[in-house]
């Protein structure tokens, strides 16, 4: 078997309190990339006197949206080309975090400003980082795990369906992760319950896809048997700090798990789902979840049995394991007010048929770069977890839609 390598931030820093490790980071200059909901919640306030507190000079941009776009983190760049820091810090869930680490990329490699999207995303694997700023990533949610992840997810709008890209590096992971479960402690109940369940998905969906690892497996597993049991919790009473720091510590342990492992057709599937409906990443997450599991049961069955053990999920045979544990996954959602069914969530039916046929060929050509693809039969395919057509996942979307499911076979 061919070696791993398991890569982490050089530093992180948990637990109640923990914010104030940043006062101790050498810097002169910090720029905080944020958005206006933590911006209104006084967090970037807090952060910024934190740093003050170290004789940090800093700046602020904090016009950053849900599912943010290339143009965004261009912006954040030339925030950045101006103030010239030596720390950049994302702070908040994944969009800040995400949109800081674009715009230190391009900090750090101002040239790839002045490339197509599609090149800058080719290009990151490439550029060094760390000659100008180093990284820090402070989460203010518990579920995207950005904070200790070698990876960024960055919207353009300029295609239909937008295209919602991932870019990645062993560089981008943060030097500096700081998860402080009392920045949390303001999220509603429902921004609770759909980073909660993103985190989770993190974390069951990197164990099942990522081949059996001693270093992976543990962290995934830890982290979902603890969302399980906290996260109603913690959405029932955000001043549960002991909820807060376990649904904190959950969600980074899956960061670091599916960085150093794998995610796949569950988030690739949610990710178009959220991008061109505007649903929140985490609940779209939850929307795809189950029924992508059921299209995945033919060739990853023994991982989903297993997770179904490691979980406490009883059963007489591996079909009744896993389907006891979609149920559970079922149950989690009707626990934390996320419904079972896209229809149910106030998007117009209208709206969903109108972009079914765009997504779920977008999704399906994710595929077409596969060495060999054309060759295998659609058996074949559906054993490595790769839609047969279109039409296949079409079917899986409107499963999504209606909060059914194939039988397991």
């Amino acid at each position: 078997m061919p070696y791993r390598r398991f890569v982490v931030p050089r530093t992180i820093a948990y637990g109640p309190g923990a914010l104030e490790h940043l006062s101790s980071v050498p810097a002169q200059r910090a720029m905080i990339v944020t958005d206006p909901g933590v911006r209104d919640l006084g967090l970037a306030e807090k952060v910024e006197k934190t740093l003050q507190a170290g004789n940090i000079a800093t700046t602020v941009f904090d016009k950053v949206e849900p599912d943010p776009s290339k143009e965004t983190a261009w912006a954040a760049f030339a925030v950045a080309q101006e103030f010239k820091p030596d720390m950049i810090v994302g702070l908040g869930g994944g969009s800040p975090i995400d949109t800081g680490k674009a715009a230190w990329v391009l900090y750090e490699n101002p040239d790839l400003a002045e490339k197509t999207f599609l090149e800058f995303l080719m290009e990151v694997r490439r550029r060094e980082l760390r000659k100008k700023a180093k990284y820090v990533a402070i989460a203010t949610t518990s579920g995207t795990g950005s904070e200790v992840t070698s990876a960024a997810v960055i919207t353009d709008r300029d295609v239909d369906p937008p295209n919602k890209a991932g870019f990645g590096s062993a560089q981008l992971v943060p030097d500096i992760a700081i998860a402080d479960p009392e920045l949390a402690a303001s999220m509603p109940p429902a921004v609770t319950a759909n980073t909660g369940y993103d985190a989770l998905v993190h974390a069951v969906e990197c164990y099942v896809l990522t081949p059996p690892s001693d270093m992976v497996d543990p962290l995934a597993i830890w982290s979902a048997r603890t969302i399980l049991e906290w996260l109603p919790k913690a959405v029932a009473n955000g001043a549960d700090m002991t909820a807060r720091d376990k649904m904190h510590l959950a969600s980074l342990q899956a960061g670091i798990a599916f960085s150093n492992g794998r995610l796949g057709m569950v988030h690739g599937t949610a990710h178009l789902i959220g991008g061109t409906h505007h649903i929140a990443h985490g609940r779209a997450n939850a929307f795809m979840l189950c029924q992508v599991f059921t299209f995945l049961y033919q060739g990853y069955r023994a991982r989903l049995a297993a997770l179904a053990s490691h979980l406490g999920v009883e059963g007489k045979d591996d079909q009744t394991k896993v389907m006891n544990l979609l149920a559970l996954f079922d149950d989690l959602k009707q626990k934390i007010g996320i419904p079972l069914a896209i229809k149910d969530s106030g998007l117009e039916e209208s709206e969903w048929q109108a972009h079914l046929g765009s997504i779920a060929a977008s999704y399906a050509a994710t595929f077409s770069r596969i060495p060999g693809l054309n060759e295998l039969s659609p058996e074949d395919r559906r054993a490595r977890g790769i839609p047969a057509s279109v039409e296949e996942v079409e079917a899986i979307f409107m499963h999504a839609w209606n909060g059914t499911r194939e039988e397991l076979a």
